[in-house]
């Protein structure tokens, strides 16, 4: 999944069999870096970046410990992210607190809850209802995913790489948590080598090439200085 600020995301229609094999778990995004940022990484890239083999990747702990969703919390779901995907903010962010009040243990409603919030710029409303996402669900990596980028946008640095750590705490190998990680060493806190210890590690998570990552990668090889043998 790319990362990019959510605030320039729309909310994508949730499919309902989306919603049964992520038991609720909400749409998410993370950062990109700036466009340009994205050209001259991207450039840098021509030439070959060496990776590892495959991971023998830890299965996501979300998925194997599904929570029993009711037929009528689904419709109620879907129904909410149709009004998010139309941008109605206010609207959907009714629907959502009745539901966090109706099924009190499903973390997707309080994720989504959280996103609208966002979208309305009620940061620390935002930041209370993923944290509660989390606290219902500390496998949602959504919550940890959406809650690292509010927190960054704030200037929160260390809250935001505490959160990315948290989450790859349950999962060692959640994409998300790497990329974003990444950037903020890379971009915000000026800690390269570990930026690209987390650019490499996702490099050999990811299915498929990469080919910004790889540019990423190349770039931080070339700015950080050569070791001695």
């Amino acid at each position: 999944m790319e990362f990019t600020n959510p605030k320039r995301l729309s909310v994508l229609r949730y499919l309902l069999v989306v919603l049964v094999a992520t038991l609720f778990a909400a749409c998410g995004g993370a950062p990109k870096k700036d466009q340009q940022q994205e050209e001259q990484t991207i450039e840098k890239a021509e030439g070959d970046v060496a990776t590892e083999p495959p991971l023998e990747l830890i299965p996501n702990p979300y998925l194997d410990n599904k929570p029993s969703v009711p037929g009528r919390a689904k419709d109620e779901f879907a129904e909410a992210a149709d009004i998010m995907d139309a941008k109605q903010w206010k609207e959907a962010e009714g629907l959502l607190v009745l539901m966090t009040e109706t099924y009190p243990l499903l973390s997707g409603p309080h994720v989504n809850l959280a996103i609208c919030l966002y979208q309305q710029e009620l940061l620390e409303q935002a930041e209370a209802s993923f944290s509660k996402a989390i606290e219902v669900n500390p496998a949602n990596m959504d919550a940890y995913t959406w809650l690292g980028v509010l927190y960054r946008e704030q200037g929160k640095f260390t809250e935001s790489e505490a959160t990315y750590k948290a989450a790859l705490a349950v999962w060692p190998h959640h994409a998300d948590s790497h990329r974003n990680l990444g950037i903020l060493y890379d971009l915000y806190m000026g800690r390269l080598e570990e930026a690209l210890a987390h650019y490499k590690l996702l490099q050999r998570i990811l299915p498929d090439e990469d080919r910004q990552l790889k540019g990423w990668i190349r770039d931080l090889e070339r700015r950080l200085p050569a070791k001695e043998e």
